[in-house]
């Protein structure tokens, strides 16, 4: 060992680890510095600090195997050891290795005379939890026959929407808290993912006519139980058993979080009514078509047993709504004729209960389907929000009636409002995906998708968020897969036919377009098709029913594609034909997104030498897309728009800009540009590139799909 550490002393091993242990510190140094002021990721100098390890054991087996002559560098066994100069190289390396030390000396100094600045500390993103919000888990059934589930759930419903009624108490939303039911999360996950403080958990017992139930409260920061009791019942005394539970809760959240806030009682009832009014909205928070379906046939059951009992009057008026065929909601019942038996239903609820917050809602939605002013349904759903600020039906549909207005700013709070309460609420989850799409907020939209995600695992509903997310990135691969898993799962969904109708057109698949989108929306996709007959037909039929701005604008583009102009005014004209001057047709006025509609209707004018109201319609395009701009419009359908408009005034630049952002922001079609008002341009040489590239791009996509060919545009409705 004593001839190794000589040798390696002669051939300068030890000196060179030296000079490179030191060296290697000082660059160290350097790069730190120089990184940190760069803002450079930390993988950065990691990756620095492991090649200045691994460089070190190379270096010292290029020194043992190699000698620096005067002739160049050598291998060590071939360098006559009377010729050589590893003394004079040891030299060489002492001062530069003393050279490494001063410098390392300054830089030590420096740092001590001129410390960093302690970076600012970064602001948690972890959301702050108020101490006054609670969530009220589903109660397990735990009854011999395990048969009470829609009873246990009752019960933590009922307690949910009394606490609901303390003013101050955040009151987590009833779908997103029950969706816990059966995963066993430890309770301080469960508040953490619902950002409440507190947790309400229990159990129902039934046998015979007796009940048990039990009620634990949770604070979630340390686990502790505020309280725990037990109550033995008979079934008819379940209100009673309400109260108190209701009550302690109160003792409990009034000595550490509310002050002298009260509850009130809950209200009573025939228990075999509210058995089936309990059962009957569970089925209706589902929004599935066949479980709403059993559920206006127990609302009927609730209604007979107790004809007093208003909130099953409330319920089946919903439920009617929500089967109808209008857009947004999940049925096939005709919407007149579901309009026309829910208007009795609403009114004998607020005959029964004037202060009912979900009979003030269901009207609200019941004004937003009919021809009525804008004022009397938001009046009607404020109204609803003041009497129970966590109404999230209400929230939701007043959000729909304002998304298009000044007051969009509003509709998105509303929406974020009610979310942050209840995120797996279907219907504010989506719309509010929609709002942030409208404005290309993609980051929030995404960032709200994975809070559900990490509730529900990879749901329906995320992947539905997920597609539409995806369609507006020009994604259509990505969307056509997604929105068709959302559509196998619920094709009932109005908003997921129309947007997975929308993937596929633009894909080029018509016929699968045609299959799922829709109604009105089938007709330019069998267009497209050459399916004529059929749209034909489909056309006939949608003549003979109520028709609402979006089946007019779907209907518009297929007859427009055909140069049918008239016919397309007369079909306008009948459906305004209560109205003396169909132009002022509120029909026309109460959509949410006016320019595509208005752009139409003027190009459908100027055809027929209409040019005078050709120009208000236009008046009022611009009017909407001015809105649109005020709020922060971003995405490929707006841009479309404007550029629909821009042709219609003969703006040629104004055509192409609108058409490169509206590529910009994602739009991917293989039919390219297809609407009627953009025929003027489709000559133009920029028209013609811009409209290539789009194909290019969505033949790409079709390639990813396994397809081999392209098509039409509607405002998504807003979900119910």
């Amino acid at each position: 060992m004593g001839k190794l550490f000589d040798e390696l002393k002669r051939r300068n091993v030890i000196r060179v680890a030296i000079a490179y242990a030191v060296a290697a510190w000082l660059l160290l140094q350097v790069a730190d510095l120089v990184l940190d002021n760069i803002s450079a990721p930390s993988w950065v100098m990691q990756a620095f600090m492991l090649a200045m390890a691994l460089g070190f054991p190379l270096v010292l087996l290029f020194s043992w195997a190699f000698e620096l002559t005067p002739d160049g560098l050598k291998l060590e066994k071939n360098v006559d050891r009377e010729q050589s100069v590893v003394h004079y190289t040891a030299r060489r390396l002492d001062r530069m290795t003393i050279g490494l030390l001063v410098l390392v000396l300054l830089v030590v100094g420096a740092e001590r005379m001129f410390p960093k600045t302690a970076p600012a500390p970064v602001e948690a993103t972890v959301p702050e939890v108020a101490d006054r919000s609670i969530a009220v888990l589903a109660f397990d059934d735990l009854s011999p026959q395990g048969d009470q589930e829609y009873f246990a759930e009752g019960i933590s419903e009922e307690l949910l929407n009394v606490l609901a009624q303390i003013p101050g108490l955040k009151v987590a939303g009833r779908t997103s808290s029950f969706a816990f039911k059966a995963q066993n999360k430890d309770l301080r996950e469960i508040g953490e993912i619902l950002e409440v403080a507190h947790i309400l958990e229990g159990s129902v017992r039934k046998s015979g006519d007796n009940i048990r139930v039990t009620a634990q409260l949770v604070k979630v920061e340390d686990g502790f139980h505020l309280f725990s009791r037990n109550y033995d019942r008979k079934l008819d005394d379940i209100f009673k058993v309400q109260d108190e539970i209701a009550h302690e809760i109160s003792v409990a959240l009034r000595s550490t979080i509310l002050g002298n806030d009260s509850i009130e009682p809950a209200q009573p009832a025939v228990a075999e009514a509210y058995d089936n009014y309990l059962r009957a909205r569970q089925w209706i928070h589902t929004r599935d078509k066949s479980l709403m379906e059993q559920a206006a046939e127990v609302l009927d059951k609730a209604i007979a047993i107790d004809p007093d009992y208003a909130p099953a009057y409330a319920q089946k008026a919903l439920v009617l709504l929500l089967l109808s065929d209008a857009p947004g909601t999940y049925g096939d019942i005709p919407e007149a004729e579901a309009k026309a038996a829910s208007r009795p239903l609403i009114d004998k609820a607020l005959a029964l209960d004037p202060d009912l917050p979900e009979a003030h809602a269901t009207l609200g939605l019941w004004y937003s389907q009919s021809d009525s002013t804008l004022d009397e349904a938001t009046a009607v759903l404020r109204r609803a929000l003041e009497l129970n600020p966590s109404q999230a039906d209400a929230g939701n549909w007043l959000s729909s009636l304002l998304a298009g207005s000044d007051l969009h700013t509003e509709s998105v709070s509303l929406l974020e409002a009610v979310v942050e309460r209840d995120p797996l609420y279907k219907p504010a989850f989506n719309n509010l995906i929609f709002g942030y799409m409208s404005t290309r907020e993609l980051d929030k939209a995404s960032t709200l998708v994975s809070r559900v995600e990490r509730i529900t695992g990879n749901s329906p509903n995320v992947r539905l968020a997920r597609g539409s997310i995806a369609l507006m990135e020009g994604r259509l691969a990505t969307a056509i897969e997604e929105l068709g898993y959302a559509y196998e799962f619920n094709p009932s969904s109005s908003v997921t036919s129309s947007l997975y109708g929308y993937a596929l057109l633009f894909a080029g698949d018509y016929d699968g377009a045609a299959e799922v989108a829709y109604v009105s929306e089938k007709l330019v996709a069998l267009e497209l098709a050459d399916r004529h007959e059929e749209a034909a037909s489909i056309y006939q039929s949608l003549q003979e029913r109520e028709l609402d701005v979006v089946d007019l604008r779907a209907i518009g583009d297929w007859l427009l594609l055909q140069q049918r102009a008239a016919d397309f005014l007369q079909l306008v004209e009948s459906s305004a034909k209560e109205h003396e001057d169909w132009i002022t047709a509120q029909i026309l006025e109460q959509q949410l997104y006016g320019a595509p509609h208005f752009t139409n209707l003027a190009f459908a004018l100027r055809q027929v030498d209409r040019n005078a109201e050709a120009d208000r319609f236009l008046s009022r395009a611009a009017e909407a897309l001015a809105e649109q701009e005020r709020y922060g419009a971003d995405n490929f359908f707006y841009w479309i728009n404007v550029s629909e408009y821009a042709a219609l005034i003969g703006d040629a630049d104004r055509v192409i800009a609108s058409l490169q952002k509206a590529v910009a922001s994602g739009y991917v079609a293989v039919p390219g540009f297809y609407t009627a008002p953009l025929d003027a341009y489709r000559g133009d040489p920029r028209f013609i590139e811009l409209e290539n590239a789009v194909m290019r791009t969505a033949e790409e996509e079709r390639r990813k799909l396994g397809m081999l060919a392209a098509t039409a545009e509607t405002a998504v409705t807003d979900e119910r």
